[in-house]
């Protein structure tokens, strides 16, 4: 591996141990991009090495791509902390700590849409917390627009709707 490009993995693999669960590929972009750690050219090509590696494993959901790190990524991070500098660690636990709950609002409200069977389309639309799933729909749709709008529209609404279902079914 070139080494900027080693760095890039490692900084990566580093925020993905240290949130313990997935990240939004935006939120791991900005970071990256915005202390200037990285071009986005060359972010680019690091995602593609560092999921080619096996280190990271990504999740499409909706319109969004979330990254994890798989047992590889995790022994690849104990073989070459140390070359992550302290000043970086601190930083990406800072950014952590700043947008934890943004993290896991994007880990916890979901939605995403498949090509039914039956010709049309399904929304699959979920609420987490903890890992454990507080409501989960499937709504079938007749057109592929109709499930992305109601994937998009979910993010938004779906506080409302799971308290509206608790006092309407208790």
């Amino acid at each position: 591996m070139e080494a900027p490009s080693a760095m890039y993995q490692l900084i990566i693999l580093y925020m993905l141990h240290r949130a313990g669960d997935e990240i939004a590929l935006p939120m791991v972009s900005g970071f990256l991009i915005e202390n200037g750690y990285v071009d986005f050219e060359s972010l680019l090509r690091t995602y593609g090495e560092i999921e080619a590696n096996g280190y990271v494993a990504s999740r499409k959901a909706g319109e969004k791509t979330f990254l994890s790190i798989t047992a590889e990524g995790e022994q690849t991070l104990e073989m070459f902390r140390k070359d992550i500098s302290g000043g970086v660690c601190r930083q990406v636990d800072a950014f952590l700590m700043e947008n934890g709950r943004k993290l896991r609002e994007d880990r916890s409200v979901t939605g995403d849409y498949y090509k039914a069977s039956y010709g049309g389309y399904t929304a699959h639309l979920s609420v987490k917390e903890n890992k454990t799933v507080l409501v989960s729909i499937d709504l079938n749709m007749p057109t592929e627009e109709a499930a992305r709008q109601m994937t998009r529209r979910w993010k938004e609404k779906s506080g409302e709707i799971y308290q509206y279902l608790i006092s309407e079914l208790l």
